[in-house]
Order: structure tokens, then C-alpha cells, then sequence
């Protein structure tokens, strides 16, 4: 979603007759956008505020803007000796004039923005597409309603507009967005739907969606996925923890059993999906047992990839509250032994694709040579030799590198 905002940013910004740089120095504006969810993000974006000390004292009159969520959240960070203006998430549209004007301060934020008029410039292959902002679940870890604010559905119309404009632009992959994005609803247009719809729209050639919430997985939705030759079959859906008391004292409104029941549901219609997750571990209260459930629900439900975190406070939440805070020492243990079950386990999923045949879009160049493409179920494979970027190919898996397959390409599609 910042990745998406920051495009939204430049959009507007450069319409207004802004130049971006390529480097701090040469720059008149500075602008952080910045993430909330955990300590090591804010840690990051204060280091980097630290180190732009250097660029303040060279070049006084250099504006350094903090936007996004610890704007929202943190608003003593005005009085940091590099920063002049803070910008919340729904104060993008009085940016430009903001910083025309050199004002300081807190910009003002517009009520439940949504950013509909915005036609993203982007020239890649691979695009965001946000369709809802905000969240109205209060998980007790969890910092965005505070930040977001509460859930808003785009307008159907003006998702379609963005997405025909992003295919006629050259995009073949779109990834749609929200804080909860199977919530999506505008006047009896649900998120299946709404799906369906980009879908149809020519040109695309990969369609994917974050981030769900187990609670809000509508009934269609993995028939929709399952019957479109374009949407991929590929599910990101946070567990967080494999312990029902835990669960419930996150606030998260499901037990284990329910989220294997959707995911049975979902490996029954499409049984190549791949499946994410998010984990939490060491989370206020999280007993030996309760870590224990996390682990062996992580091999029973055999998740092609997982986001491990070690629970992080954050001001504002129930769970800042609790009494019961786990050591560092043995929340950095815990995670530390999760994340080897979870890549022995990737690992063993991925030795499965030797030797397979799969239709890969190719969306870039890989970081050590060939390119990075992505199948019809949303995984990364590395493609060795000559392949245009944006088009389609058939592939061979022939080869492993740690936890990415490697293919040679057999013809185009």
C-alpha cells in the first residue's frame, strides 16, 4: 500500500510541475514515506532521517517531508532537526501546494479520502491497484485503523478506469490492494465480483489480491479464482497464530479450525494454489503451549511461504496494554526456530515443481542474470535465456536455488 501511495504521490506531484532526482543531494524536497506496523520500520525511517542531517547543513533550504503512517502516528516527529512537514495518509491532495508554499507543520488530512480521480503514471509490466482503504477490525496488535482510518470501498467505475488505463499502458500484472480487501463492498458489488470484473479487462495477464482476512473470505470467491484463466491461484491469508487462545486475544474473530476449513475449501478447487501467511509470534500471553500450536499448525497446513515477526508494541493498541509482555530474549528464540520449520517446509514444496511445465509471465529482470517471471499460481520462478519482458512462456523447472525453481523456457505462448 505504500509502494501504491508513493505512485500516488508522484502522480500528482509531477502534474504540478515537480521533478523527481536520483539523489537526496540534488534534491529541493525530500519526501520518507514511512510504515507503522512495526518498531524496526520506524527505527529505519529514524536512521534515515539521521543521516539526512548531513544534506540539512550543506543545503539549508532542503525540505525534508515524513509521509504515510508515522505521520499519523507520531507527530512529535516535527520537533526532529530534520524534518519541516508531516504528511498523513489522507493528506496527499494538499501536498503539492504545501510544499509550493514551504509551509511546516502537520498537513491537513481530507475525511475519508479515497483517491478515485487518480490516474497512476506507472511504466512497468507489474502495477498496484488499490480498491479500499482503512480497516475496521481492531486487532489488539495492530496500529492501522488508527492510521488508515475506517475501511472505503472505491467506486467499481473508477477501479475499471485505473485498470483499463494501466493495461493500455503496458501493465500485464495487477495486484489489487486493501488493508481488507475480501470487505470490499459499494452499493451490492462485492469483492468477487469486482474481481470478475478487472479480470475481463484485455491485456492482463496476471490478477492478484492483498491481503484477506480469514473472517471476510466471501463463499464464491474461490470459484471465481479457480474458472478465471487470469487470476492467479494464489492466497495471502494471515494465521498470525496456531493458538485459539491466543487468536482470541488478538482479537482476530477466528479459530484454527475455521481458517483450515478455508483453505480446504480453496486447495479443493484449486490444487496448485499457493498459500501465505503472516505469523506472530511471542505475542503478550503466548505460552510454551501456545508456540507450540503456532509450530504445528504451520506443518499441518504446509504454507508455501510465511512473514515471521516477533510481536512488536505499538502505542494506541489493546495489546500495548497487557501486563503479560514476553521477554525479547525469548521472542527472538521463538521466531528464530519458526522461521527454520517454515524453509525447511518451503523447501520441500518447492522440490515438488522439478521437473514441471508451467506458463510463466515474465515481469523482470532477475537480481544474477535471466529473468524473474510468475506463474499461474502467483510463484516466483527464475527463467534462464532470451525472454521479453511482458510476454508469456512455457517453462521447465530443471533446477533449485534455495527456495526459488529455475526453468529453461520450452516455446512462447
Amino acid at each position: 500500500m505504500n509502494k501504491y501511495d508513493s505512485s500516488i504521490i508522484k502522480t500528482m506531484l509531477s502534474k504540478e510541475k515537480f521533478e523527481e532526482v536520483t539523489s537526496p543531494e540534488d534534491a529541493d524536497f525530500i519526501l520518507l514515506n514511512t510504515c507503522a506496523v512495526r518498531e524496526h520500520a520506524e527505527k529505519r525511517v529514524i536512521g534515515r532521517l539521521n543521516s539526512l542531517k548531513n544534506i540539512k547543513t550543506k543545503k539549508p533550504d532542503t525540505i525534508v517531508g515524513v509521509i504515510g503512517c508515522m505521520a499519523k502516528d507520531i507527530h512529535n516527529l516535527i520537533h526532529h532537526p530534520t524534518v519541516d512537514f508531516l504528511a498523513p495518509p489522507d493528506s496527499y491532495r494538499n501536498l503539492a501546494n504545501w510544499m509550493k508554499s514551504e509551509k511546516k507543520g502537520l498537513i491537513p488530512e481530507v475525511k475519508d479520502e479515497e483517491y478515485n480521480d487518480i490516474i497512476i503514471e506507472n511504466k512497468k509490466i507489474g502495477a498496484y491497484l488499490s480498491i479500499t482503504r482503512g480497516c475496521d477490525y481492531f486487532c489488539s496488535y495492530c496500529i492501522v485503523p488508527y492510521t488508515r482510518g475506517k475501511i472505503r470501498s472505491r467506486p467499481p467505475d473508477d477501479i475499471i478506469k485505473e485498470a483499463e488505463s494501466l493495461s493500455s499502458g503496458g501493465v500485464r500484472e495487477i495486484t489489487l490492494l486493501g488493508q481488507n480487501i475480501n470487505a470490499y463492498r459499494y452499493k451490492g458489488i462485492d469483492f468477487p465480483e469486482i474481481l470478475k470484473r478487472v479480470a475481463s479487462i484485455g491485456g492482463i495477464k496476471r490478477l492478484s489480491f492483498l491481503t484477506s482476512h480469514p473472517e471476510d473470505i466471501p463463499s464464491n470467491l474461490f470459484s471465481v479464482m479457480a474458472n478465471s484463466d487470469n487470476i492467479t491461484n494464489y492466497l495471502h491469508l494471515p494465521l498470525q497464530s496456531g493458538s485459539d487462545r491466543i487468536l482470541k486475544r488478538m482479537n482476530r474473530r477466528y479459530a484454527l479450525r475455521d481458517y483450515i476449513d478455508i483453505i480446504s475449501k480453496a486447495h479443493k478447487l484449486m490444487p496448485d494454489l499457493t498459500l501465505t501467511t503472516d505469523l506472530i509470534v511471542g505475542f503478550p500471553g503466548e505460552e510454551e503451549d501456545d508456540y507450540q500450536k503456532t509450530l504445528t499448525a504451520v506443518k499441518e497446513i504446509g504454507f508455501d511461504q510465511a512473514y515471521m515477526f516477533a510481536y512488536s508494541k505499538r502505542k494506541r493498541t489493546l495489546a500495548n496494554l497487557f501486563p503479560d509482555q514476553v521477554e525479547e530474549a525469548l521472542k527472538k528464540a521463538r521466531l528464530q526456530r519458526l522461521i527454520e520449520v517454515q524453509n525447511r517446509i518451503t523447501e520441500e514444496k518447492v522440490k515438488h515443481l522439478l521437473g514441471r511445465k508451467m506458463e510463466v509471465l515474465v515481469v523482470g529482470d532477475a537480481k544474477r542474470g535471466g529473468k524473474l517471471g510468475k506463474n499461474s499460481s502467483g510463484r516466483i520462478i527464475i527463467i534462464k535465456g532470451v525472454a521479453k519482458i511482458g510476454s508469456l512462456y512455457i517453462v521447465r523447472i530443471n533446477d533449485i536455488n534455495g527456495r526459488v525453481p529455475i526453468g529453461v523456457i520450452k516455446k512462447e505462448v
